[in-house]
């Protein structure tokens, strides 16, 4: 598998379309125009278009992060009010503390489980 299949692979499956339009397919083709004849301007190329991915998945992550938060808060203050009308019930605030990280931990699985990507149809063959 080639450099560049393989971060279109990627791209395909952790960015968005309009994102990857916009920046690395651009680096892509950058890429194709120019390889490079010696291998430090070869090295540098790729690093151009791995710089570029990153940036489209920071843009991504940044796009997406507050409703990803209030969906993680949602079931987690749900759980520590109920937390809190039992907490006659821990004997210690370590106890305590204990069981609000374990409900912080499990309020994150559903939401990352609805912000996981579609893995993409398979394609035929080239």
């Amino acid at each position: 598998m080639s450099f560049e299949s393989r971060v279109i692979a990627f791209s395909e499956r952790f960015l968005s379309d309009h994102m990857f339009q916009l920046v690395v397919a651009p680096a892509l083709a950058d890429l194709e125009f120019d390889p490079g004849r010696t291998p430090s301007v070869r090295l540098a190329n790729h690093l151009a278009v791995i710089k570029a991915v990153a940036g489209g998945l920071a843009h991504e992550l940044k796009r997406d992060s507050g409703i990803f938060v209030v969906l993680t808060l949602v079931p987690t203050c749900y759980y520590l009010c109920l937390l809190t009308v039992c907490l006659d019930f821990f004997s210690t605030w370590a106890k305590g503390l204990a069981v609000t990280g374990l409900i912080a931990a499990v309020s994150v699985v559903p939401v990352i489980a609805c912000f996981w990507p579609a893995t993409p149809p398979m394609r035929d063959g080239d």
